[in-house]
This record gives C-alpha cells, sequence and structure tokens, in this order.
C-alpha cells in the first residue's frame, strides 16, 4: 500500500497502515476526534457509519428500531458498507478511520474479519458516562440521542472489556485525543 508514512505537525513519522476504527457511546467524542485524526496522515478518509446507515432514506430502521431483525439486517449492512469503503480507499493508499459505535463482539468480529488481511486497530473512547451524558445534553436537539446511554455503556464493557484501546478521553481536548490516537493506535489497538 502506498503512503504509508504521514507526518504529524510535530515532524514525527505517523503510520498510516491498516484500518482504524474508533468507537464509544454517543457524547464519547467519536465524530469531532475521528476527522482529526484522519488529518494527522497524509492520506486518510474519515468513514461515518451514521452517514453510510442515513443513506437508507425510507424504510430505515435504527439500532433501537423494530422490527428488531430489520434493524439488525441493517446494521450488518452498514458494517459491510463501511468495510467495503475502506477496503477501497486502502487499497489506494489511503488511510481509512471508521467511526461508528461498535457495541458487542460479533459486530466487531465481523467487520475485522471484512478489513482483513490489514492490520485492524479498535479505539473505543471511554470517558465516564455522565461525560458522555453532558456532552449528548450539550448537542443541538436534532442530534441528541433520545436515550439512556449508561445501559448500553454497561453491555459495551461486558462484551468488550480488554479489546483494543480503551482510551478515557475526559481530560482531554479533541485534539489531544486525536494526537494520542495517531501516535498509540498503532501499539496499543491492534485486534
Amino acid at each position: 500500500m502506498g503512503g504509508a508514512f504521514g507526518v504529524q505537525a510535530s515532524g514525527a513519522a505517523v503510520r498510516s497502515t491498516g484500518c482504524l476504527i474508533v468507537s464509544g457511546m454517543p457524547g464519547a467524542g467519536k465524530s469531532t476526534v475521528s476527522p482529526l485524526v484522519a488529518a494527522h496522515h497524509e492520506r486518510a478518509a474519515h468513514i461515518s457509519g451514521d452517514a453510510l446507515s442515513y443513506m437508507v432514506v425510507q424504510g430505515r430502521v435504527g439500532f433501537l428500531g423494530r422490527p428488531a431483525e430489520e434493524s439488525r439486517r441493517q446494521l450488518r449492512l452498514c458494517a459491510r458498507n463501511m468495510c467495503t469503503l475502506a477496503d477501497n480507499f486502502a487499497e489506494n493508499g489511503i488511510f481509512p478511520v471508521i467511526e461508528y459505535t461498535i457495541a458487542d463482539r460479533e459486530l466487531l468480529d465481523l467487520m475485522v474479519e471484512m478489513l482483513r488481511p490489514r492490520p485492524v486497530m479498535f479505539v473505543v473512547l471511554a470517558p465516564p458516562v455522565e461525560v458522555c451524558r453532558e456532552r449528548n445534553a450539550m448537542r443541538a436537539v436534532e442530534e441528541r440521542v433520545d436515550y439512556d446511554v449508561a445501559p448500553f455503556y454497561r453491555a459495551m464493557e461486558e462484551e468488550l472489556a480488554g479489546v483494543g484501546w480503551w482510551l478515557d478521553s475526559a481530560g482531554l481536548t479533541a485534539e489531544e485525543t486525536a494526537a494520542a490516537i495517531t501516535a498509540g493506535a498503532h501499539d496499543k489497538a491492534v485486534v
């Protein structure tokens, strides 16, 4: 793959091989941090799973929607679309940064399988649930999630604890979080 290294503002080389998945609960900072991570690389693409899922303009069923079977089917479709797009970018020397809430091992395993043989890094932005709630409350009304993230946060921890790199970003700015991910993902987040 071409363009395996970019350059950070500090002048340090940035490894741009593989694929990065940035996950976390709503309010964790995924949609703010992921484009900043991509910007640290010479050639990179930010792939928003939410943007891809909203391409279904008629009949869309969100992850808590009903019927549950259709919700799960559309979730797997979104995962395939994210991974196909990421693979396309990676094949052409562009480092893919996928941003999406990966809540369980089944979905993560599906995505890792589709992205192999290239290295897959999985970073979970994991500020305390109270921080996620506060950040969600500060969003514009149309961007807020309308459910309590705490049960999903606990379920995600139970399902994925110890997988990839869980980064508590509560005390970091978005820029600091992006820089930490850029510097550490290849060493701390490979799954």
